[in-house]
């Protein structure tokens, strides 16, 4: 209950309170150590000093009781104030605070100047978190003596537990450079440049602190530290276990160990160690939330859950354990209660100011937000999920975690597959080595395993470290229902040193709801990264996918489809990728694709006339394409700005064949065959270049400002071609606590893409920059949201956007003698809104409704009544879900749906069509105990309603469609191991 006992030898145990909520962050872990061993002065006697020189000869080896006991050998009347203030300091440095105090008080009698005395009275009064009487010492102890390290380490102490680390940095650099062989001076160097993310000159500066004094278990630890950001795991180890060695009781050499044996894969171990840690010091809560990590991650998560509680109550400004305690009550089942904790997380966040510098903090909350936005997609609430991804990645467009989730939430919206397949790509050229599966369909799967949440750089000051480990992971995820439907993901994935990797095959199979509605996929992924060095990551992936179809698009009219089309796609690439960080908040990255794709469409037909007289069309069309596209980009981020530069080159060379034939039946006569349409074969080829920038501004924390210019040049001499420049603009504006409003308006041009990937900005303040469009198309966008927290339970936002999109047309006319392509303006419009809400913990209910209306306007005489020119569609989901302890999960999701729609008719005019219906969907999931998968029952459109639809994709390639009209039960299953 906030209180821990105190057991001295000889004594009985006392209670103390270790509870401080007034803290503002439980900076210090314990009373550090800030001055060298004492020198004596010439005054003092041989037998005193030599009782001193035995002392500092213990100290440096370790022993800090024997230093102790060899100062009290000193007769009380040759002791001087340098007598008492380093003896001041060895009992500090022990948690004597209150002998130290008497010690230090006689110094200052003695010599009320004595600046180290003074620098340790800044330290008691920090430890005792009274910031401005700390800082006020130091600076004193600075005045007075300014030419010595220990003033400015206390200063640099000081500073930081005023939130100010770069002048704390700067204060230990000082300390360094007045007394360039103190070890003490050069270990806060380092420890602060980790705070920094500087992790390369840590290094250099724990090195340097070592060698120095070797014998200081706290140099061993912070080089330990410095080693195992850079995962030099096997020169960490050692120097944690020195740090033992020389000081047993030291609970960050134990906590470091037991990091390094679990990067090792080696978890037990390490668990120890961390427990040792956690023994060592039992009212840290920093280490009470490594210990719950460790335990989370051996899947006992009752003990981890313990350890959360208790970190929570030792620092209740921590946001740490609330961040991690959000993880595992999502896996066990409560998304609400995780809600609330990650919540939390993200409000306490600020406190961490004092360990972490600015832009490190920001890549704080781009994690937490993307934890959340996982949290709301178990809850069901995708649109709040998208926000929340949204605003982290514009928070931190560098934070890898973000972009992975932002991918994963794409997988469920049509339309988005380019955003999709490229908040992918650029996740995996920022990331860190992970153990993260990478699908080979590259969307999400089911369950997201968080072996990757929070920043990827571990250090002593760094509290929310990425628990990746050596050693292999198994994932399967199988799906098995109606029309013969059945597929599966099967993945391993690994890291072993340097080097992580993700295998996997993909295969999915369905007959579909009606006839040539097959549909077939196998795709195959090899996945390589390694490290070269702590700055420096190279990347391979290769893929191959093959598509095998009917007619799978969904059309108003249930009779308008052909039994006779075959579509196949075969796709083969390579992608290489770079990643280069020479500082903190500066990225270089590179993505080359090489990529083969032959398209394959047939098509019979036959055609009924008067007398029983019928003709066979018989259609085919190859494209062979072997495309090439290299990319490179620098994101640039500071606390008030962040910028993305960057460009890109495209080339496509195509060879296109074409063949037709005909034959005619005539009753009681042999086949009549037409002659053969087989025009020689066209080759063509599409070149491009582009180059863009964005600039994102923080202005007072309150408003984020988003400026773009991108320039295209887009180039396909059978087809169309296009140059033009590109503005972006859009605002993130945090206008309360509980209110975000977001706005855009931008110009983009719709390039070919290899396979289908980009590492340009696929957003704008939230709202999509990238649609399937035909290339070449120029589209504009306008949009306006406001999303709104209402209590603790209630979530509303609504989003109002229009897109002008000018496209070109597979038609062409004769102008002047030359063929020219003909235009299509479209004028799209897609407005949403939610309301969330989750009345106790265990359950949550969401309504999001949507309208869009699209509206095509074609050229007189050049109409297609095959396809639509006008389509609303009003979409009104409502879902409701329920949570029980044991780990099953229910859903219920009614949909009303009210479409219109318009069809050119051959006298110019339109013909109107339209079907109102309801659509339930309803599903029982469980969750595998041990975070060993889960498994989920699901029935579509549950009472069998028979519908009109029309698939408002109407120039992307042919996807499986959302619904189908008739009933379909599916088992889909997660396995993790």
């Amino acid at each position: 209950s906030g209180e821990s006992a105190v057991a001295r030898e000889g004594e009985a145990p006392v209670t103390q309170v270790v509870v401080r909520p007034r803290d503002a962050v439980q900076w210090a872990l314990y009373y550090p150590p800030i001055i060298d061993p004492y020198r004596p002065g010439a005054e003092v006697e041989d037998a005193a000093a030599g009782a001193v020189r035995e002392s500092l000869k213990l100290f440096a080896q370790g022993d800090l009781q024997g230093a102790l006991s060899r100062l009290d050998e000193v007769p009380i009347g040759l002791r001087d104030a340098g007598y008492y203030t380093y003896r001041g300091s060895l009992l500090l440095y022990v948690g004597r605070v209150d002998e130290a105090e008497a010690d230090i008080n006689q110094a200052l009698a003695q010599n009320p100047t004595d600046a180290g005395a003074i620098s340790l009275s800044s330290i008691i009064a920090l430890t005792q978190n009274d910031r401005e009487e700390a800082l006020r010492l130091a600076s004193q102890a600075v005045q007075v003596q300014p030419d010595i390290a220990a003033p400015h380490i206390a200063l640099s102490y000081a500073q930081q537990s005023n939130f100010d680390l770069e002048a704390a940095l700067a204060s230990a650099q000082k300390a360094a450079e007045v007394e360039p062989k103190n070890a003490l001076a050069w270990a806060r160097v380092a420890e602060l440049e980790l705070s920094h993310g500087f992790l390369g000159r840590a290094v250099e500066s724990a090195e340097k602190s070592v060698s120095l004094s070797p014998d200081l278990a706290r140099t061993q630890w912070i080089l330990g530290f410095s080693y195992l950001t850079q995962i030099r795991i096997t020169k960490a180890l050692p120097a944690f276990e020195a740090a033992i060695k020389l000081n047993p009781a030291d609970p960050m050499a134990r906590l470091g160990l037991g990091l390094a044996k679990i990067r090792r894969g080696k978890l037990e171990e390490g668990r120890r160690d961390i427990e040792i840690a956690a023994i060592l010091n039992p009212s840290d809560s920093i280490i009470r939330s490594y210990l719950g990590k460790a335990y989370f991650e051996e899947k006992r998560d009752e003990l981890a859950g313990t350890e959360y509680n208790l970190a929570k109550t030792l620092d209740p400004k921590d946001p740490t354990p609330w961040f991690y305690n959000a993880i595992r009550l999502q896996t066990e089942n409560k998304p609400v209660q995780a809600l609330k904790d990650n919540k939390k997380s993200i409000e306490l966040n600020g406190n961490r100011a004092v360990y972490r510098s600015s832009l490190l903090l920001d890549q704080d909350v781009a994690a937490r937000s993307a934890a959340l936005a996982r949290i709301y997609d178990d809850l069901g609430f995708e649109q709040l999920g998208l926000v929340e991804a949204w605003y982290s990645v514009n928070t931190d467009p560098s934070n890898f975690s973000a972009h992975r989730f932002l991918a994963d939430s794409y997988a469920a919206i049509p339309r988005h597959e380019i955003s999709r397949v490229s908040e992918l790509l650029q996740s995996q050229l920022l990331q860190p080595l992970n153990i993260t599966p990478i699908q080979p369909r590259l969307s999400s799967s089911d369950l997201f395993i968080f072996e990757s949440s929070g920043p990827a750089n571990l250090s002593n000051n760094e509290f929310n470290p990425l628990f990746a480990r050596n050693g292999p992971r198994f994932q399967f995820d199988g799906i098995a229902g109606s029309n013969s439907t059945s597929g599966g993901d099967l993945i391993l994935s690994g890291i072993h040193g340097p080097m992580s990797y993700s295998l996997g095959y993909f295969h999915y199979d369905t007959d579909g709801f009606r006839r040539n509605n097959d549909f077939q996929q196998d795709a195959y992924d090899i996945f390589l990264q390694g490290n070269i060095s702590a700055r420096h990551s190279l990347q391979m992936q290769l893929h191959r996918t093959n598509v095998e179809q009917g007619d799978i698009t969904l059309r108003f009219d249930p009779d308008n489809f052909s039994e006779g089309l075959q579509r196949n796609v075969d796709m083969e690439s390579v992608r290489l990728g770079y990643h280069y960080m020479p500082a903190p908040g500066s990225d270089f990255v590179a993505s080359a694709i090489v990529q083969a794709r032959d398209l394959t469409r047939r098509e019979n037909t036959t055609r009924n006339f008067s007398g029983g007289v019928t003709v066979d069309e018989s259609s085919q069309r190859d494209i062979d394409s072997e495309l090439g596209t290299i990319e490179l980009q620098h994101l640039k981020s500071s606390t008030r700005f962040n910028i993305v530069l960057g460009a890109g080159y495209y080339e496509q060379p195509n060879e296109e064949d074409e063949f037709s034939e005909t034959t005619l039946n005539i009753p009681g006569q042999p086949p009549i065959p037409q002659p053969p349409n087989d025009p020689p074969p066209e080759d063509f080829t599409i070149k491009q270049s582009n180059a863009y920038v964005y600039y994102h501004i923080a202005h007072r924390d309150k408003v984020k400002w988003i400026l773009g210019l991108s320039a295209d040049s887009y180039d396909d001499p059978s087809f169309f071609d296009r140059d033009q420049v590109n503005p972006k603009f859009g605002f993130i504006w945090k206008a309360t606590s509980a209110t975000t409003v977001r706005g855009a308006l931008f110009r983009v041009l719709k390039r070919a893409f290899a396979a289908n990937q980009t590492i340009e900005p696929t957003q704008i303040a939230g709202f999509n920059q990238f649609f399937d469009d035909l290339n070449g198309s120029d589209s504009r966008r306008y949009g306006l949201a406001v999303d709104q927290r209402i209590g603790a339970q209630w979530f509303a936002g609504i989003e109002l956007t229009a897109r002008d999109v000018d496209a070109p047309s597979d038609i062409t006319v004769l102008t002047s003698g030359q063929s020219q392509a003909v235009t299509t303006d479209r004028d799209e419009q897609l407005h949403r809104a939610y309301l969330n809400w989750v009345p106790t913990n265990k359950i949550a209910v969401s309504v999001a409704p949507w309208l869009e209306k699209l509206e095509r306007d074609f050229k007189k005489g050049l109409e297609d009544r095959t396809r639509p020119n006008k389509v609303d569609t009003y979409h009104v989901p409502i879902n409701f879900r329920y949570f029980f302890r044991n780990g099953l999960r229910m859903r219920l999701r009614p949909t009303y749906i009210d479409q219109e729609i318009e069809f050119p008719n051959i006298s110019g005019g339109t013909d109107a069509f339209g079907d109102e219906f309801w659509v339930v969907d309803a599903s029982i999931g469980y969750r595998l105990p041990k975070r060993l998968g889960i498994v989920n029952l699901e029935a579509r459109n549950v009472f069998d309603e028979d519908f009109r639809f029309q698939d408002t994709d109407l120039e992307g390639e042919p996807r499986q469609p959302v619904m189908q009209p008739e009933r379909t039960f599916y088992l889909r299953f997660t396995v993790a191991l």
